[in-house]
């Protein structure tokens, strides 16, 4: 029996996504996400602490987030909820040659949230009707990307 990687995130985006085509011509969009949590530390002190994700659309909802960006919907620092598959990635630094590792989501679904517009919360996913009162946009209904899935080393955090 095969498992299951799924993970859902609502965080804010670290940069404007990018467009990026494979040498066949598929359409991605990247773009980094920061889910951030606060806490108290056992001094009392308030603490904050986040993780960073590198997030990759394929498929119709690349094409939907291209739209997205272009219109000036979706760019830096807007809150946004990303589901997906997780992986770990193993890459070699430029700079120091050191093994690496990033914690890389290939999403099937993803919705603005919070202000900037307060335009509500847009389903881009593949669920018809999902978690937001938006639109779906859906997609191709192929979660297993295969060959598409491409090299991420040389996104920027």
């Amino acid at each position: 029996m095969a498992g299951i990687s799924k993970i859902i995130l609502i965080g804010n985006l670290g940069r404007d996504p990018e467009t990026r085509y494979t040498p066949s011509g598929t359409m991605n969009v990247n773009f980094s996400l920061a889910v951030s949590r606060r806490f108290r530390d056992s001094q009392g002190q308030d603490q904050e602490k986040t993780n960073w994700f590198r997030v990759t659309a394929w498929g119709r909802l690349a094409e939907t987030l291209d739209g997205l960006t272009q219109r000036g919907y979706v760019g830096k620092g807007r809150q946004v909820y990303v589901e997906g598959r997780l992986d770990l990635n193993e890459y070699n630094d430029r700079e120091t040659n050191e093994k690496r590792y990033s914690l890389d989501v290939y999403a099937t679904e993803f919705q603005l949230i919070g202000n900037r517009g307060d335009s509500g919360g847009e389903d881009y996913g593949g669920r018809s009707g999902g978690a937001g009162a938006g639109t779906s946009s859906g997609r191709s209904g192929n979660t297993d990307y295969g060959e598409n899935e491409g090299s991420m080393d040389d996104v920027p955090f």
